[in-house]
């Protein structure tokens, strides 16, 4: 039976990846519109580099971008949307601190005419958001199970079930993160040679440095670990620096993670010759800054069900590199 159950998440996982693009309507010309971000903290590697892509996208076809930092606060972050309401943004980008918090401001700012888009979880009130782009966690975090489970198999073809070591590294901060958290999770059930070792959890607002941390923990209780299956980008990126010091044999490592900023998608050409061991990363849909723009000029939101946007998960590794990002 857990073998029928494997195959068939294995197939569901992979039909999810292979969803046809669907035809584009004509959209608004977004000549000279504004367009304001308010991530949590650019502090953190991910959003900054979101604000980067969105930047060069948005302002390549005529916007003009701005970008305002929460810094895990949201306090400031109610006060970067009523600054982008005074500025008079025609759109809203965000990805909230707190999803209850925010509403008001949210909603006070769409009350003046401003399209509001929200990143990552759906607010808790409809009233406060045009769009809400989110993604089944879980299945993001499946989808690294099964990246990490695939490597597996090839990287060690004849080990025993149960013998190679895996540590996940997440968060659980929230209802999404639990999700993609328990996706994590499955790599047992993908691969019969996984067991889990070690289990670390940080918050949303930890960085690299604290990620850093838990790999050395990591290192110093399982130093025969094999693959680091990690929540977010920020933690890849601080377990990838502490594996590269403590791995002896770098073509039996792995580093798996959600979502493709610029920096990550370096590291995983960098996979190639083992200056990098983050070897795959999800990425949520066609790209943050061209969802965004597909839905604020109109062109994508017949896609929108009931104010939500659901993206897809893709697996984006070396061989699909070429695919999704071409040079």
């Amino acid at each position: 039976m857990k073998r029928l159950m494997t195959m068939f998440l294995a197939m569901c996982l992979a039909l999810a990846l292979c969803v046809p693009a669907l035809a584009d309507t004509e959209g608004a010309d977004m000549t000279d519109k504004k367009v304001g971000f308010s991530p949590v903290m650019m502090s953190s590697e991910f959003f900054a580099g979101m604000a980067d892509d969105m930047d060069a996208y948005f302002t390549a076809n005529g916007m003009k971008f701005s970008t305002a930092d929460a810094n895990g606060d949201v306090q400031t972050q109610i006060q970067n949307i009523e600054n982008f309401v005074q500025m008079d943004m025609d759109y809203i980008i965000m990805f909230a601190v707190d999803a209850s918090a925010i509403c008001d401001a949210a909603i006070a700012a769409r009350n003046q005419g401003k399209f509001v888009i929200n990143i990552g979880t759906v607010l808790e009130q409809r009233d406060a958001y045009d769009v809400c782009i989110n993604v089944d966690q879980f299945d993001s975090g499946a989808v690294v199970s099964q990246m990490a489970a695939e490597w597996i198999e090839k990287t060690f073809p004849d080990a025993e079930d149960g013998s190679i070591e895996v540590a996940i590294i997440e968060e659980r901060d929230s209802d999404d993160a639990i999700r993609r958290s328990d996706g994590l999770h499955e790599i047992e059930s993908l691969c019969s040679k996984a067991k889990v070792v070690y289990v670390a959890e940080q918050t949303i607002t930890d960085g690299a440095t604290k990620a850093q941390e838990l790999a050395d923990a990591l290192f110093l209780q399982h130093p025969d670990v094999k693959c680091i299956l990690t929540y977010g980008t920020d933690i890849a990126q601080g377990s990838d620096e502490i594996a590269l010091q403590k791995v002896e044999n770098k073509d039996q490592f792995a580093i798996f993670t959600v979502d493709t900023p610029e920096f990550i998608r370096g590291k995983i050409k960098e996979s190639a010759d083992n200056t990098s061991m983050i070897r795959g990363t999800v990425m949520l849909g066609e790209g943050t800054p061209y969802t965004c723009y597909k839905l604020m000029d109109g062109s994508w939101m017949d896609r929108v069900v009931d104010g939500v946007y659901a993206e897809r998960c893709i697996a984006i590794t070396l061989d699909t590199m070429g695919e999704y990002f071409p040079e």
